[in-house]
C-alpha cells in the first residue's frame, strides 16, 4: 500500500503511468494551468475562454494566450505539443508565444508582471520537493 496524503491506495496505482499517481500529477497541472489562464485574463482583460478560440482575436487576446503558452511551458512544465494541443494550436505556434515572451521580458514593468504570475502557478517548488523524496510529478 502506498499512502498519499489521507488516502491509502493499492501500490499498484501509485506507481503505474496510468494509475493514481499519474492521475494526481495531471490534475495538478490542469489547475496550475487553470490559474495563470485566470490570472493573465485578468491583466489582459479578457475572458479566459478567449484563449481558447480558433481564430488569433485582437492584438491583446493573442498577446494573453502568448503569455498563458509560454508560463504553461516555462512554469509549468509542460511540453511545447501539449501547448499546442491545449489550445488547438501547432507546437510551433507554441514555440513562437515562448521566444516573443522571452523577448518583452526586457521591459522591467512586463518582466515583474510576469514574474508575478509565474510565482502565483510554478510547479517548480513542488517538482524539487517531489524529487528529493524520489518522486515525480
Amino acid at each position: 500500500m502506498a499512502d498519499i496524503g489521507a488516502l491509502t491506495v493499492p501500490a499498484t496505482f501509485s506507481h503505474t503511468p496510468g494509475g493514481l499517481t499519474g492521475l494526481i500529477a495531471a490534475n495538478r497541472v490542469a489547475a496550475h494551468l487553470h490559474l495563470a489562464e485566470g490570472y493573465v485574463a485578468r491583466y489582459y482583460g479578457i475572458k479566459p475562454a478567449d484563449l481558447y478560440r480558433s481564430t488569433r482575436g485582437k492584438a491583446h487576446v493573442a498577446e494573453a494566450r502568448h503569455l498563458v503558452m509560454y508560463l504553461a511551458h516555462v512554469e509549468i512544465g509542460m511540453s511545447l505539443k501539449e501547448i499546442g494541443f491545449q489550445y488547438n494550436r501547432d507546437r510551433s505556434t507554441a514555440a513562437y508565444a515562448c521566444r516573443t515572451i522571452e523577448e518583452r521580458r526586457d521591459d522591467p514593468f512586463f518582466d515583474d508582471m510576469v514574474g508575478e504570475i509565474g510565482k502565483l502557478i510554478s510547479l517548480r517548488e513542488l517538482r524539487v520537493r517531489a524529487a528529493l523524496r524520489g518522486e515525480f510529478l
